[in-house]
């Protein structure tokens, strides 16, 4: 990713819209890996729970034209006040402490229903944490992460939900 290249068009961007908007905004844009761009908007916008399909379209319409300007596909992750990293830090911590549990116990753990983003973010995070193996079960809403310990559960145990 032309990291500098990027920053600025997202920045020049998402400036114009919200000039347009007439929203005063503080701007934090940071690379995440490499082809990820982090974007913190800081002010009275976007706050509300319901706001954020409008953060997701304003997301999809700055993926495009980042695309369109850079000629590169960049995954944004666009955040309002910081509530998506508050979230990815409290999922990992979260995630974390049941896998401890799963190979202290040794027995498998169905967590509750999560979106594809964080369901990813656990695997991601488990992916290399010994003893312990990352799957999903489930449809549309209801899919869910499963952890059991690598050599599995034994048979005729039962799964146990934990909450998150």
């Amino acid at each position: 990713m032309k990291t500098d290249e990027v920053r600025r068009e997202a920045e020049a961007f998402l400036r114009s819209v919200f000039s347009l908007l007439e929203e005063d905004v503080v701007l934090e844009l940071e690379p995440e890996g490499d082809d990820v761009l982090y974007v913190n908007l800081v002010g009275n916008v976007f706050a509300l729970p319901e706001e954020r399909p409008v953060l997701a379209a304003l997301e999809l319409l700055l993926r495009g034209a980042l695309h369109r300007k850079t000629g590169e596909d960049i995954e944004i992750i666009l955040d309002a006040n910081g509530a998506v990293k508050r979230r990815r830090a409290e999922l990992i911590g979260f995630a974390l402490s049941k896998a401890e549990e799963v190979v202290r116990e040794r027995k498998r753990i169905r967590l509750n229903p999560l979106p594809a983003h964080e369901r990813r973010m656990v695997h991601m995070t488990l992916a290399n944490y010994p003893g312990v193996r990352t799957y999903s079960i489930g449809a549309g809403d209801h899919r869910r992460v499963v952890m059991e310990p690598e050599s599995g559960v034994e048979p005729g145990e039962s799964p146990e939900t934990s909450e998150d």
